[in-house]
């Protein structure tokens, strides 16, 4: 499996723009193969923050995302806003589980 974390610092004036374009991808993404958790969200203390949380079942399958029309139309989007910082992480996730928390 592998996951995606991106934080995405834009100009306050692209903001809106950004968001409906994201809103976009959300449902088509998340249909397609591959796809175990795709989610956008904006930032509770940094209103012009985004963070992208992703998985997918391969490399193949997020290669295959990528290449899609609607994430072709996305990045267009991008290209035209004013992207002030950005940081994108792939991990590769041997195993995965549920958090136990101690109990004192």
């Amino acid at each position: 499996m592998l996951a995606i974390s991106a934080r995405i610092e834009l100009a306050s004036k692209d903001m809106a723009a950004y968001v409906a374009g994201a809103k976009k991808i959300i449902e088509p993404t998340r249909a397609e193969a591959g796809c175990q958790l795709y989610a956008i969200a904006v930032d509770i203390e940094h209103a012009n923050v985004i963070w992208i949380t992703e998985q997918w079942e391969s490399e193949e399958h997020l290669y295959a995302h990528l290449a899609t029309p609607h994430i072709a139309e996305f990045l267009a989007l991008c290209a035209a806003v004013e992207i002030t910082g950005m940081d994108v992480i792939k991990y590769d996730v041997s195993a995965a589980g549920p958090l136990e928390i101690p109990q004192s």
